[in-house]
């Protein structure tokens, strides 16, 4: 019996990229699948590998920071058998290991669920579009539905399904979510593609759709500070605020192209969590900024900072708009 362990990011890109390289390269009845996840923002994963369960094992990671892994992939490389890891954050740490494979860019207009289609040769690429409209990332997404010949209908669903699975992976801890991501996870996988998923009414779509709608309007009518360089909305501590942050930035991204958007949801610590994502026709810098400040950390087009003090609001808002104007 073989021990594969799949450490995945719990959110849209990170579950659509594992159920694109299980459905190519499934593991049998014989064998042992692990899963390790969490909430968005949990991405020091692999840490939660311990010597004994790396031993031997065959090991996948997903869509998290490689910057924010580097020590304990290292540590887990001295017992594995194998290390695949996959993604699209800042990787300044990388390094070479005789057990390690790697794939990753950078570059604001690539999500792990397109690096794992690239490399999978489109074999599963609908569940790919999904992870890319669900990063957020919609013109690259709709470069793709062209290609493949989808209708309207088809790419309005492949959307939704993307940002719905990511707003899943939005809050404190699992229990602010509506689905564990591994359990997110598993339902999807025994579909055998995305529209599956939209199409049956007992599927974890139906209860993240109304979760999702009644968020949103909650959202919109929080707190915002709308000026001619950035957007700013000021988020309650609740799980409803937690769970539509992120999803909530991408949208005002994707309708105000020129603009960065700053999502601040209070919590209980007596700090804020930070969503930033950079203007649209300028996705660069968002990860340089967050990184600044503690907890700070993501990727050029989208970043965030897990407990900003509240005192360094108004200096963090100053950095994002000196940064872009």
């Amino acid at each position: 019996m073989s021990k594969y362990i799949d450490v995945f990011n719990g959110d849209a890109d990170g579950i659509f990229s594992l159920i694109q390289l299980r459905k190519s390269h499934p593991i049998t009845a014989y064998d042992k699948q692990i899963l390790i996840t969490g909430v968005k923002r949990d991405i020091a994963l692999v840490s939660k590998i311990d010597e004994n369960l790396a031993n031997d094992a065959q090991i996948t990671v997903l869509d998290v920071s490689f910057d924010k892994n580097d020590k304990d992939v290292k540590r887990v490389l001295e017992h594995c058998q194998s290390l695949f890891y996959c993604d699209h954050h800042k990787a300044d740490k990388l390094f070479e290991h005789k057990n390690l494979k790697t794939v990753i860019n950078t570059e604001p207009t690539v999500c792990t669920g397109l690096l794992i289609n690239n490399m999978l040769n489109d074999k599963n690429v609908l569940w790919a579009v999904a992870a890319i409209y669900g990063d957020g990332l919609d013109n690259v997404a709709s470069e793709h539905v062209k290609r493949l010949g989808l209708t309207q209908t088809q790419c309005e669903q492949l959307k939704e399904l993307g940002i719905l699975v990511n707003y899943n992976g939005y809050g404190n801890s699992v229990a602010d979510l509506y689905f564990d991501p591994a359990d997110l996870y598993q339902r999807l996988v025994n579909y055998d593609n995305p529209f599956e998923v939209v199409n049956d009414s007992e599927s974890p779509y139906q209860l993240l759709k109304q979760g999702y709608e009644a968020d949103i309007a909650k959202a919109d009518a929080s707190e915002q500070l709308v000026d001619d360089d950035l957007i700013v909305v000021i988020l309650e501590d609740a799980p409803w605020a937690r769970r539509i942050s992120g999803t909530y930035g991408n949208q005002l991204a994707a309708t105000n192209l020129g603009k960065p958007v700053v999502i601040v949801t209070d919590n209980s610590k007596g700090s804020y969590a930070i969503s930033l994502r950079a203007p649209k026709d300028n996705p660069y810098g968002a990860s340089t900024i967050c990184s600044q400040f503690n907890t700070g950390g993501g990727r050029e087009g989208a970043a965030g900072i897990n407990a900003l003090p509240k005192n360094d609001l108004n200096k963090f808002v100053e950095v994002v708009r000196k940064y872009y104007t």
